[in-house]
Order: structure tokens, then C-alpha cells, then sequence
């Protein structure tokens, strides 16, 4: 499911975010509430995971032990998109160390976490201290001029714009820093900012654009010229 496709389904009583739980054999039932049984892992799958996982240097290792799983999908209780996504993160962070997890999938980016480090980032996280890193996925670029870019994933599922960023003349970091602000303020400073609107970041005013996505899939993104 895309996240845009998430997203829209919170209107319908149910935000779309999915976790799955990767173990080595399939857990005995009755499962928790919200949660149902994945009796076939496709190898595929858990190789594309591993390779995204740059911050695990252990994944590969661990997927490839990986046999079953359980994923989770809670209905909407919570009066904002951003409120479910929290409730969603503490509800996964306990299922996270239960025997025999071997990884946590936060199935609107794609990214997989070890099971403590998962719970760590959640374990404080609030409206005032989101755990971005959780719930969105920056994918940098780089432009046949040498120019640096970057793009999210998974701001969509939680009721916010997708951020990007083309032909940069900006180091990484810098960009980084900046598009992790402007998602910052999209979830946490209510409705989007306007087309050539100007907002406030730790490095400066950072001018934002709403224009057709880098991807090309026909979604709308907030463009920020860093």
C-alpha cells in the first residue's frame, strides 16, 4: 500500500500504518489485539529491506533467519493522524521485545529496526519529541551536475506533505538538517504551509513550493530550496 493510500484511509477509521514483527518461526496464538499472522516471509523482500538498513549493520545477518512474522494494524482511536501514529509506536515498541522478534518492519517506508533500538527511539516519544527516524525514510540524490538532493517516505501515511529537495549545492548534513526541520514542522505546526510560503528552520527561512513529485507518481510534494 503507498503511503498516499494510507493517509487516505485514516478518514475511514483506520490510519494504514502497519508494523510487522519478522521472527523465526511463527508465533503460537492467540494473537494480540490488532495483530495477525504472516506465515511466509519472500526472500526478496527481506534482502530489499536489509539493503536500505544502512544503519543495522547486523541486518542481513538477522533477516536471513527470518521464517514468519506478525503484523500489526491498530483502528483509528486517536483524533489526528499524528496521534494514532504515536499510539501505534507504543503499541509496537511492547510488541517489539517479545520472545523470538527478530526485527521490526514500519511497513509505510520500508525501513526495518532492531527490535531494542526500535523500542529505545520510542520510548519517549511525544507530540513535542517525534520519532521522525521512525516514521519517515530521507533518501538522498545526487544530480549528473554533482548537485545533492533529497526525498521522504512516510509523511503521507501520517497526514502531511512528502519534503524534497533538487539540485542543492548544500553538503548532505546541511540538507538533511533542513528537510528534517520542514517535516518537523508539517506533522507538529498544523496545516501545511502556503505555495512560495516562507518558514522558519534552525539554519534560516527555507522558501517552500508545492509542485508535482520528483517520483512521478502524480502526488503533490513540498518542494524546499535549501
Amino acid at each position: 500500500m503507498s503511503s498516499d493510500a494510507c493517509a487516505r484511509r485514516y478518514n475511514g477509521g483506520v490510519t494504514g500504518l502497519r508494523v510487522l514483527f519478522l521472527r523465526e518461526a511463527l508465533a503460537s496464538g492467540p494473537f494480540p489485539p490488532g495483530c495477525s499472522a504472516i506465515d511466509a516471509i519472500d526472500p526478496a523482500s527481506l534482502s530489499a529491506l536489509a539493503a536500505r538498513a544502512w544503519y543495522w549493520p547486523e541486518a542481513a545477518e538477522v533477516l536471513a533467519r527470518a521464517r514468519a512474522g506478525m503484523r500489526l494494524v491498530l483502528e483509528s482511536v486517536a483524533p489526528t493522524p499524528l496521534d494514532q501514529a504515536l499510539l501505534v509506536t507504543a503499541r509496537a515498541a511492547e510488541l517489539a521485545l517479545a520472545p523470538g522478534v527478530l526485527a521490526v518492519v514500519w511497513e509505510a517506508t520500508g525501513l526495518v529496526h532492531d527490535p531494542r533500538a526500535f523500542a529505545d527511539q520510542a520510548a519517549d516519544a511525544n507530540r513535542e519529541d517525534l520519532p521522525l527516524y521512525l516514521w519517515a525514510r530521507f533518501e538522498g540524490t545526487k544530480g549528473d551536475d554533482g548537485t545533492l538532493g533529497m526525498r521522504t517516505t512516510g509523511l503521507a501515511a501520517l497526514g502531511a506533505m512528502e519534503v524534497e529537495v533538487e539540485g542543492s549545492a548544500r553538503d548532505g548534513e546541511h540538507i538533511l538538517e533542513c528537510v528534517t526541520d520542514v517535516a518537523l514542522f508539517l506533522l507538529a505546526a498544523g496545516p501545511p504551509p502556503e505555495d512560495g510560503e516562507t518558514i522558519e528552520v534552525t539554519r534560516g527561512e527555507l522558501r517552500v513550493r508545492r509542485m508535482p513529485s520528483l517520483r512521478g507518481d502524480g502526488s503533490t510534494a513540498l518542494r524546499v530550496r535549501v
